[in-house]
């Protein structure tokens, strides 16, 4: 399974095909709790051990915490002893009925203020962070806010612009996401009928053209490229923050060049294969990625 799109699209949907029932029975004994944090309420799914450190999941854009890679890599850590929190953004996971506004990505505040809350309640001096894809960018943010978490970024999305542009190169990716982020909006006009009218956007047919409306009427932002900058995470804007990255070289929806010219304090660690933060390593849809997570989380293991 070495194509990369192989890699991504059965990792996102052939999993969903191919239910796996530990990882269900995870996701069942889970306990859902409500964040109120900044004026906003997030949702987490905790899956609670005793005296073990507790490992924050942040999916990406438009995933959610029961999504596949998030179950599994929540599963695999929980198995090991872990306490693991798989964290919803702002209307990710049917929760667009749950705030008014809508989700953007430069919305760090209040994913801060959740993943510190949890931090506090849970983590008892010893909490690691990953994110995947769009998920991976907030971690990244969140290591420079919050810098005594051991974070991972797994595919993170560094240029938001060139992420964009790389997807509506792909059809498939891109009515995957046109679809997926209509879904939310649908969702969040029948939670706020008077609130949101998404009717213009109902012609448009490319991620870039929907991100130009969605700025122009529905964020505060004067430009697209000013949204974009404002987690963009080029240049200097990892400079003095600790963490890890990786990612692979043949992903189809974040080129590997998006990391180049990274601070000495990021370690990028590069494979060949893996599709975007896929890793599957058998027929069976397990990935690699979750004892990749086990093995850099050890060191909290340790830690007292």
């Amino acid at each position: 399974m070495s194509n990369p799109h192989l890699q991504t699209v059965l990792s996102s949907v052939g999993r969903k095909l191919w239910p796996s029932s530990p990882h269900q029975s995870f996701h069942a004994a889970s306990k859902r709790e409500l964040l109120s944090v900044r004026d906003v309420t997030l949702t987490v799914d905790l899956n609670l051990n005793e005296s073990g450190p507790l490992i924050i999941i942040i999916p990406g854009w438009l995933g959610h915490s029961q999504s596949t890679y998030v179950l599994a890599s929540g599963h695999a850590l929980y198995a090991a002893g872990y306490s693991v929190a798989r964290l919803n953004l702002r209307d990710h996971g049917d929760t667009a009925h749950m705030n008014r506004g809508l989700f953007n990505s430069a919305l760090i505040e209040e994913v801060t203020a959740s993943v510190d809350q949890l931090n506090i309640q849970f983590g008892d001096g010893r909490t690691g962070l990953v994110g995947f894809s769009l998920g991976g960018n907030f971690a990244l943010r969140l290591a420079r806010a919050l810098p005594d978490l051991t974070t991972l970024a797994v595919c993170p999305a560094i240029n938001p612009a060139d992420t964009m542009y790389n997807i509506d190169r792909n059809p498939i990716y891109q009515r995957y996401f046109i679809k997926k982020w209509r879904q939310v909006w649908f969702a969040k006009k029948r939670a706020f009928p008077d609130h949101f009218d998404f009717g213009e956007s109902l012609s448009l047919t490319t991620v870039s053209a929907l991100t130009d409306y969605f700025v122009k009427y529905h964020s505060n932002f004067e430009t697209t490229d000013a949204y974009f900058a404002a987690y963009d995470l080029s240049g200097s804007a990892l400079v003095g923050v600790s963490a890890q990255i990786l990612a692979s070289t043949d992903d189809p929806i974040i080129p590997i060049s998006q990391y180049q010219n990274l601070p000495s304090n990021v370690h990028l660690d590069v494979t060949q294969v893996g599709g975007h933060h896929a890793y599957l390593d058998s027929w069976r849809l397990t990935s690699w990625v979750d004892q990749y997570l086990l093995n850099y989380f050890s060191t909290l293991r340790e830690a007292t």
